[in-house]
């Protein structure tokens, strides 16, 4: 009975059978495969130094439009300067003295009469002739009045001055800024015309 365990053969499945499958071969190409492949690497590496010179020249001309920012900047904070130290110069000579306001005279209506004597008349009486009063605007034109001497500016009219004389300035470098900005761009597109 010793035997007994040599005579029963081990099961084998249905894989372990077959063979191992050999491995795929690399796809080989043909000729005219290879020479497509040829034309199409050198259209990528023409396209590819195209990008790059395009990379470069874009930022070369970032690299100089900020070295116009800084010059222009530079420029425009040395214009500030100068005008500050202009500008204490000319407040400190020129200080204006308060001005009084000299009180405003009343002048009282005069009645016009005018006298006239006629020499037909054999009575010796005098005519009295009364000036109209002046008719409603509706009617007739007003007669043109009497210019009027200029009044000493109040602190008011001062401010809006000022406040008037700051947005003029705002609007002015608005518009500096403006057509800096289109001489720019005209600029740019005569040196690169292809952006």
């Amino acid at each position: 009975m010793s035997d007994h365990g040599s005579d029963v053969e081990k099961p084998t499945s249905p894989i372990e059978d077959l063979p191992d499958p050999p491995p795929k071969q690399k796809r080989q190409m043909s000729e005219k495969q290879l020479a497509n492949l040829a034309k199409a690497r050198e259209k990528a590496r023409i396209s590819l130094t195209k990008k790059k010179e395009r990379t470069k020249k874009l930022k070369e001309q970032e690299k100089k439009l900020k070295e116009l920012k800084l010059k222009e900047k530079e420029d425009r904070i040395q214009a500030e300067m100068k005008a500050l130290q202009l500008e204490p110069s000319a407040e400190e000579t020129e200080k204006p003295a308060p001005e009084k306001k000299a009180p405003k005279k009343k002048k009282k209506k005069q009645k016009v009469v005018y006298v006239s004597e006629s020499s037909d008349s054999s009575s010796s009486e005098e005519e009295v002739v009364y000036v109209k009063k002046p008719r409603r605007k509706g009617k007739h034109a007003p007669a043109p009045a009497p210019a009027k001497p200029p009044r000493a500016p109040t602190v008011h009219s001062i401010k809006r001055q000022e406040t008037q004389m700051a947005e003029d300035a705002a609007v002015r470098q608005k518009y500096d800024q403006e057509v800096l900005r289109l001489k720019k761009q005209y600029l740019m597109e005569q040196v690169f015309p292809n952006m």
